[in-house]
């Protein structure tokens, strides 16, 4: 008796720690970000409907037992977003967006203002203006890309920060603003996020720098052990995040452009901590 007992309790040990093992700790959804081509005419419009996606994505996370911190939409690259504008035209257009975003909950980005060196640096005057006084927008310049380094743009993004250090409030404009290489569209997190295409997709960012924690914690300094638990970990979550891009792109006109795995950090969930082990 005494032993069936034990075998009892044993099995119901085991299974405590495999479902234990299962529930283990889900990395936040740092970001669902929805890439659209405003029309200034009509742009309300189309970010209610980019905000129905993004909320059925959310949605769709909740049922797995996921938070989601930030929904985000995407324009256009800058330059073409404004264009035909006048400078205070374009800043009255750039508020209207940015309030929208409070009343909607969501985090806006206008893209690069900068694609190529042989843009016109008036964008970049105009964006540190817009850095300077608008406290949500997020924006970019492109420094480098497959056809080299960016030196005009460079000194562009140089004269920008400078700009927006002088004239936002405590200097803050400038976590808005990323001067970025080699960054493909697409991708979910900011500010570095742009595309360039039609729009209506959307891509899924994870905050997993617990992940890394916990793979670097548990495998004891033993690096290719670390990164064969990691790799496990990243794998599926990011399965569960396919599974959800497709059963809402399945169930939409929008395209689901994929899941960046980057371990994003916040907080207390360091990536740096998880190295120090």
């Amino acid at each position: 008796m005494q032993r069936l007992i034990a075998a009892v309790l044993l099995c119901l040990f085991a299974a405590t720690a495999v479902r234990a093992a299962s529930d283990g700790a889900k990395p936040k959804v740092r970001a669902i970000t929805a890439f659209v081509r405003l029309d200034r005419s009509s742009y309300e419009r189309q970010v209610s409907e980019a905000m129905t996606v993004l909320k059925a994505v959310k949605s769709e996370f909740a049922k797995r037992g996921y938070e989601t911190e930030t929904v985000r939409i995407v324009t256009q690259p800058f330059a073409e977003l404004l264009q035909g504008l006048s400078g205070q035209d374009a800043l009255s257009f750039l508020r209207a967006l940015d309030d929208l975003s409070q009343k909607d909950g969501f985090s806006p980005n206008v893209g690069p203002a900068m694609l190529h060196d042989s843009d016109d640096p008036g964008a970049m005057h105009l964006l540190a203006r817009a850095l300077s006084t608008l406290p949500h927008l997020n924006a970019s310049a492109i420094i480098a890309d497959d056809d080299g380094v960016h030196w005009k743009t460079i000194r562009e993004a140089a004269t920008l920060v400078r700009y927006v250090t002088d004239h936002s409030a405590r200097s803050q404009g400038n976590f808005q603003f990323a001067a970025t290489a080699m960054v493909k569209p697409l991708g979910p997190f900011y500010p570095a996020a742009y595309h360039v295409g039609a729009g209506k997709q959307f891509s899924i960012g994870y905050e997993s720098a617990n992940l890394v924690q916990e793979a670097f914690g548990a495998t004891h300094g033993d690096f290719d052990a670390s990164v064969a638990e990691l790799t496990r970990q990243l794998t599926i979550h990011a399965k569960v995040a396919e599974e959800v891009g497709a059963a809402v792109a399945a169930a939409s006109a929008w395209t689901f452009a994929g899941v960046d795995p980057t371990p994003a950090p916040m907080g207390d969930a360091s990536i740096g901590e998880a190295i120090e082990r």
